[in-house]
């Protein structure tokens, strides 16, 4: 009889929050390097939202494994085989690049504008990495439902994209931040996020089958169907798409946004919990 990791919701934190923090990076990383002047506070608030939030990744990270030495050890000498070992140095590249980004963010230097820009687009690699990495690890066991989910990866990428794009939304909508350009291409990049997230979705479950049960049917089932598929990507779609230009529904539809993206984890991960 397989065993169960025994993970509890500090693992399902690291999940959400790491997939936040890839979306935001990576979203500031393009409004930087492909957006205009007015797109700026976009890209600093990615950039300054991925670095707490990949630092409280590494203390959820260090508490799991009960000693702060074993997260040390792992990043003293990379194995490659090693799964735990390949997300503690991801996790803390991409830390690095976030704070290199997030300094850098306050220059008006040209040159460090462009060094910011560039080093922005090495850092998304690792930002996808950090979003991705922790679906692809389920996929990878031989537990029923993780191992038949090869999508898994993508899957949490997807919802670490719209994530991270709604929670700079909701972040500029307390802000008090005019809608201006950058909110408007925002927002338009969040819509196609979720649609995506729905696509990927819907082959996930179509690949897995009978094998999707444990989160399609049963004790997950309501979590699953309302609130990550209703809550968390319907009901924010049709509320871009009836009010595109009011904020406050903006900031309600992060807000769904989010809590979708967590639902997704947190079934994921205890479904398969004994």
């Amino acid at each position: 009889m397989l065993k169960t990791p025994g993970w509890e919701m500090m693992i399902v934190w690291y999940f959400f929050l790491g997939g936040i923090a890839g979306g935001a990076y990576f979203t500031a990383a393009i409004a930087d390097n492909f957006g205009g002047p007015r797109d700026g506070r976009v890209a600093r608030i990615g950039y300054l939202l991925s670095l707490p939030l990949t630092g409280l990744c590494g203390l959820l990270l260090i508490a799991d494994l009960g000693v702060p030495t074993r997260f040390l050890n792992m990043l003293g000498v990379f194995k490659f085989w090693n799964p735990m070992s390949i997300g503690a140095w991801g996790l803390g590249i991409f830390g690095l690049f976030s704070f290199i980004s997030s300094v850098l963010s306050f220059s008006t230097s040209e040159q460090m504008i462009g060094l910011r820009r560039k080093a922005s687009l090495v850092g998304s690699i690792f930002g996808f990495f950090l979003a991705a990495y922790t679906g692809v690890l389920l996929s990878n066991t031989a537990l029923p439902f993780w191992g038949d989910s090869r999508l898994m990866g993508a899957l949490f990428l997807a919802s670490g994209a719209s994530t991270g794009m709604a929670a700079i939304s909701l972040l500029l909508f307390l802000s008090g931040a005019p809608a201006g350009e950058g909110w408007g291409k925002l927002k338009k990049a969040d819509r196609y996020s979720m649609v995506f997230e729905l696509l990927v979705l819907a082959i996930f479950l179509a690949l897995l089958g009978s094998a999707a049960r444990p989160i399609t049917s049963g004790h997950f089932a309501p979590l699953f169907w309302g609130g990550l598929v209703g809550a968390g990507l319907v009901i924010p779609l049709v509320l871009e798409l009836v009010g595109q230009r009011v904020k406050a529904i903006a900031a309600v539809t992060a807000v769904l946004v989010l809590a979708g993206g967590f639902v997704l984890r947190y079934v994921v991960v205890m479904s398969t919990q004994s």
